[in-house]
C-alpha cells in the first residue's frame, strides 16, 4: 500500500504538474498570435495578459471574431500539447483523491477517514471536469467548454473545503498545511465569484481591455496558486509517509 500511496499522492502529482507547465511553455512558444477587434488588440505571440489558457487549446486562433479579414490560423501543435497537459492534470486529481482516504487507513486515523471519504467523489468529479476542458476545445463547443471550466473550479472549491477540514483535524499532519489550503480556498472563492459574477468574456460579449486582463490574469494566478497548494500537500504527505516507513 505504501508504494501505491507514494506514487499517486507524491510522485504522480509532481510529474504531472511539471509536464503541464512544460507543455504550457512550449504551447505558448508555438502559439501563432491572436487578434481581438473589440479592444483593438493584435499580437503575433501568446500574451500572458490578453490570452486565456484555453486559447492555447483551440483548434484555430481568432474563432470568436466575426470580421472575415481576421485570419483563423492553425493551432494544432499548441492545442495537442496544452489539452494533453490539462487532461493529465484531471487524471492526477482523480487518482490523488481516489487514493487520499487510503492515507488515513495507513495512519489508522479513523476520525479523518470519514472526512477524507467525502473528498473522493468531489475529487473524481473535479478531475473529470478539468479533463473535460481539455477534451472540448474552446472553439469546438464554447458553451460546453465553459460549462466544464466553470464547473471544475466550482467543484474544486467544495473539494478544498473538505480537504482542509481533513488535514486540520488530523493528528498526524501539521496544521500549517491546512492553513495553506485554507488560503487557497479563500483565493478560489474569490475567483469563482469573479468568473460567475465578474465581466463576461466570450463570443458576442462586449468587454473592455481592462475587463479582459482582469479575467485572464486572475485565471493564471489561481492556476499557479492551485498547483502550489497541491505541491505543499504533496510535501506534507511525503514527510508523513517517510516517517511511517522509518517507524515500521
Amino acid at each position: 500500500m505504501h508504494k501505491k500511496l507514494n506514487f499517486y499522492l507524491v510522485s504522480f502529482p509532481i510529474y504531472a504538474i511539471s509536464i503541464f507547465y512544460f507543455f504550457c511553455i512550449i504551447s505558448a512558444y508555438f502559439y501563432p498570435g491572436s487578434e481581438k477587434e473589440i479592444i483593438n488588440y493584435k499580437s503575433e505571440n501568446y500574451s500572458f495578459t490578453h490570452n486565456f489558457f484555453s486559447e492555447l487549446g483551440c483548434l484555430k486562433t481568432n474563432t470568436d471574431e466575426t470580421n472575415p479579414r481576421i485570419l483563423n490560423k492553425d493551432n494544432t501543435l499548441s492545442m495537442i500539447l496544452f489539452n494533453s497537459g490539462l487532461i493529465l492534470i484531471g487524471i492526477t486529481i482523480i487518482m490523488f483523491y481516489y487514493t487520499f482516504e487510503k492515507l488515513f487507513i495507513l495512519l489508522s486515523d479513523k476520525t479523518n477517514l470519514n472526512y477524507s471519504k467525502l473528498t473522493k467523489p468531489l475529487g473524481i468529479l473535479s478531475g473529470i471536469f478539468f479533463s473535460g476542458v481539455g477534451f472540448v476545445p474552446h472553439d469546438l463547443d464554447f458553451g460546453l467548454h465553459v460549462f466544464f471550466a466553470n464547473g471544475a473550479f466550482l467543484i474544486l472549491f467544495f473539494l478544498c473545503v473538505f480537504h482542509t477540514i481533513t488535514i486540520y483535524k488530523s493528528n498526524y499532519i501539521s496544521n500549517i498545511y491546512s492553513l495553506g489550503y485554507l488560503l487557497f480556498c479563500f483565493c478560489l472563492l474569490v475567483y469563482v465569484l469573479l468568473i460567475f459574477f465578474g465581466p463576461q468574456i466570450g463570443p458576442g460579449k462586449i468587454f473592455t481591455e481592462k475587463e479582459l486582463i482582469l479575467q485572464v490574469v486572475s485565471q493564471k494566478i489561481i492556476v499557479l496558486i492551485f498547483t502550489l497548494a497541491i505541491l505543499s500537500q504533496v510535501y506534507g504527505i511525503n514527510k508523513i509517509l517517510k516517517k511511517k516507513v522509518n517507524v515500521a
